[in-house]
């Protein structure tokens, strides 16, 4: 990709955009690594390692299990489709080069892949015919004019199946204006829109509401190489380029912590000429339906009484005790007359928690499921909840029953005394080791960010508040404790009140393995005074 395009001319018709693919198919051949189809980048080097990058993402940000199905509208070749299908029911791989496609075909035969579905046809002609749980656009809607992606929504909205989400991925700017990269490639004119990176989230915004927006990876390169160009053309060729082939699988593990480092450095007016400047990256979306009569898993209630409250709900093995939980908690939030919702997070269960939180949700047009694959821990399962819940204020409590919803309707009436209001438990019923695994928890976070800890339980806040001072990059049990910590050192008030745990419905504790300990001293060592 140019980092110096030309403005932004008129769009191409799907036809001169078919008839480009199709050459650049045959000019790459079938026996061609996927990675290097459907890209205009020639250096393999920087494609392959650009190809890792973006699957790691993905990776992270991807919720499907054995029994989703999968559209990929203008995926080419099936660099995304053939990769994700033996984890699913059905991949439907859509696209308007004939070349692409059969090159997908025929890899499928080759792995033995019988779960891939193909359409030759442009995403503005594709009629669908199924619901879709995961919707994939990889760097399509560059091609089209912005009259084309606002009907592409349109049409995503109608294929999406209730608590399905749409994941995007396409160039954009960073300094709010449009560009157009125009050459003649393979014999073919070529022309696509870099629009601004803020620009899609509206462009969607009639059906959809964004729920995630991120470069794809790291652009931590110094000023001397002039930006993304200047760093592919260094690495090409040669002994560089072999070494970057062997640390490539490193470079992905480390590109979330090198995006944190790049945030940090861009931020600082002194330090940020240090960095390249990159006008043109590429960023990932994630959208989630904002309403309408389809939404039976994602519904909020009706727009004359928004949410006031959102309650999450998060899970994980939960089928003896899911629906008591859920039917007590509904019952005590209309006998309060709250206009709420209730975001169920089922956080990659192995029994049937899942399937009983959509048949409690097929009953409560004011129920979210949010489904998680695979298991994320307490933090991830809260992240996704948090982010997903549209109320005023945000509130959540276990599945297992110990919260019961007296306290939330506590938590509730005192709302508006501060941004966040925290609870302690005055009585709890716990065995002695936890007990001292708490108390040994609450001096190392003393010991870390200088502020005092209380074992605590649930807590209600704003949901402004989580959109200012949300933790980034920490999914682990400390995302409460971080989420706090932030605004205390914004200077934000928060209040305390003590309650009392019920014992446990069913199951056992979740949080006592040798993995989650090390998840929370992670995310524990990451907090600073």
């Amino acid at each position: 990709m140019k980092d110096a395009v030309k403005r932004q001319a008129s769009t191409p018709s799907s036809e001169q955009v078919g008839a480009f693919w199709d050459a650049q198919a045959r000019s790459v051949g079938a026996g061609g690594d996927l990675s290097q189809l459907g890209t205009v980048t020639r250096d393999r080097t920087a494609v392959a390692h650009r190809d890792r990058l973006e699957r790691a993402h993905l990776e992270k940000l991807l919720e499907l299990h054995k029994g989703s199905r999968v559209l990929d509208l203008g995926g080419g070749a099936g660099r995304i489709s053939l990769w994700l299908a033996p984890r699913v029911a059905e991949v439907t791989l859509v696209d308007l080069s004939r070349e692409l496609l059969s090159i997908a075909e025929q890899k499928a035969a080759e792995l033995g892949i019988g779960n891939l579905k193909t359409a030759c046809a442009s995403l503005l002609d594709f009629k669908g015919g199924a619901e879709y749980d995961a919707i994939l656009i990889m760097g399509v809607c560059t091609h089209l004019s912005e009259g084309e992606v606002a009907d592409v929504s349109t049409l995503c909205s109608r294929l999406l199946a209730p608590g399905g989400k749409l994941y995007l991925k396409e160039p954009v700017t960073t300094d709010h204006a449009a560009r157009v990269d125009e050459r003649s490639d393979v014999g073919v004119p070529y022309r696509v829109t870099f629009r601004p990176r803020e620009q899609y989230p509206e462009l969607f915004a009639a059906h959809f509401r964004c729920t995630y927006q991120r470069a794809t990876c790291a652009h931590f390169f110094p000023w001397f190489l002039g930006g993304t160009d200047g760093a592919v053309a260094a690495t090409s060729g040669g002994l560089v380029s072999r070494a970057v082939d062997v640390v490539s699988p490193a470079l992905v593990k480390i590109d979330p912590l090198l995006q944190q480092l790049e945030d940090r450095v861009r931020e600082r007016p002194l330090l940020a000429p240090v960095l390249a400047p990159v006008p043109v990256l590429q960023d990932f979306y994630v959208f989630e339906q904002s309403g309408g009569k389809r939404m039976t898993e994602i519904t909020s209630l009706p727009a004359s009484r928004p949410a006031e409250l959102s309650v999450v709900v998060i899970a994980y093995n939960e089928q003896e005790c899911i629906a008591n939980v859920l039917s007590e908690l509904r019952a005590s939030l209309d006998d309060g007359d709250i206009a709420h919702e209730l975001v169920l997070v089922d956080d990659g269960s192995k029994d049937s928690t899942l399937q009983h939180m959509r048949a409690f949700a097929s009953k409560d047009r004011r129920t979210k499921v949010v489904p998680l694959t695979p298991n994320r821990g307490i933090g991830g399962a809260l992240r996704a909840g948090f982010d997903a819940a549209t109320g005023e204020h945000i509130t959540w409590i276990p599945a297992d029953g110990q919260i019961g919803p007296e306290v939330v309707l506590e938590l509730f009436s005192r709302r508006r005394n501060a941004p966040m209001t925290t609870t302690v438990y005055s009585k709890r019923n716990d065995p002695w080791y936890r007990h001292v695994i708490s108390s040994t928890l609450n001096n190392m976070i003393k010991l870390q960010t200088g502020q005092v800890a209380k074992s605590g339980g649930t807590y209600i806040f704003e949901r402004a508040a989580w959109q200012r001072a949300a933790p980034r990059d920490d999914d682990t049990m400390m995302i409460s404790t971080a989420f706090r910590h932030n605004l205390r050192e914004a200077g934000e008030q928060i209040d305390e009140i003590e309650i009392e745990a019920r014992a446990r419905v069913a199951g056992h504790s979740k949080v006592l393995n040798p993995k989650t300990i090390a998840r929370t001293v992670s995310g524990l060592l990451k907090l600073k005074r």
